[in-house]
């Protein structure tokens, strides 16, 4: 079994992801994957180079993710560039690892954890979507202290991703983060307890 993990930004996911992993679960960050084939002297890294300019490199040559965040969120066109370049390394890399967990755990369960696992269709790889929403007040405040973004930055962000509300029509599970650790734990915890009674009754994984 796949189970996609997805929500807005700085809706809880990471948070989710670190419950699901307490409770032995294998998961993959498609953010971590998102960061490895943009390392230095990758292709992909050449390419976003090329298309945005030497100015989203750090002094040291590493990419600049805050700087060329600005550039993505702010201009859906640079978004849409930008993703055609990493999206198809990502995907190529993710797969792996997926073939890799169920040529040993064929009857195991994956967690998929992609910011944008609808919007990208990666949807269609997994086979329960569990979406973590939290109120947007609880969005903004997190961006303004994680990213050191303005109000507006941080809004503009929020609102260039899809509703929460259309998310919320595509999943299975939905985990209500309202800022308390214990409530969102306990909803992840039945959560995992409810996939792995299902997956008793399902198919050992075929290949995606």
């Amino acid at each position: 079994m796949i189970i996609g993990l997805t929500g807005s930004i700085a809706s809880g996911k990471s948070m989710v992801a670190k419950y699901l992993k307490e409770l032995g679960a294998r998961v993959i960050d498609a953010d971590r994957v998102a960061r490895q084939v943009v390392m230095p002297n990758t292709p992909a890294l050449k390419e976003i180079v090329d298309s945005f300019g030497p100015g989203i490199l750090t002094a040291e040559g590493t990419l600049d993710r805050q700087k060329l965040a600005s550039i993505v969120f702010a201009d859906p066109i640079a978004r849409e560039r930008l993703e055609k370049i990493t999206h198809p390394r990502i995907e190529e890399e993710v797969n792996r690892q997926i073939e890799a967990f169920f040529s040993k755990n064929p009857r195991g369960i994956l967690v998929l954890e992609v910011p944008l696992l609808i919007e990208s269709g990666w949807h269609r790889k997994v086979d329960q979507i569990w979406l973590v929403m939290a109120d947007e007040e609880i969005q903004l405040k997190r961006l303004a202290e994680r990213d050191k973004l303005t109000p507006e930055q941080s809004r503009r962000r929020v609102a260039s991703q899809m509703p929460q509300v259309d998310k919320a029509k595509y999943a299975q599970v939905i985990i209500h983060n309202s800022g308390i650790p214990e409530i969102a734990y306990a909803q992840v915890k039945e959560a995992w307890a409810n996939a792995k009674k299902q997956l008793n009754h399902d198919k050992p994984f075929s290949g995606i």
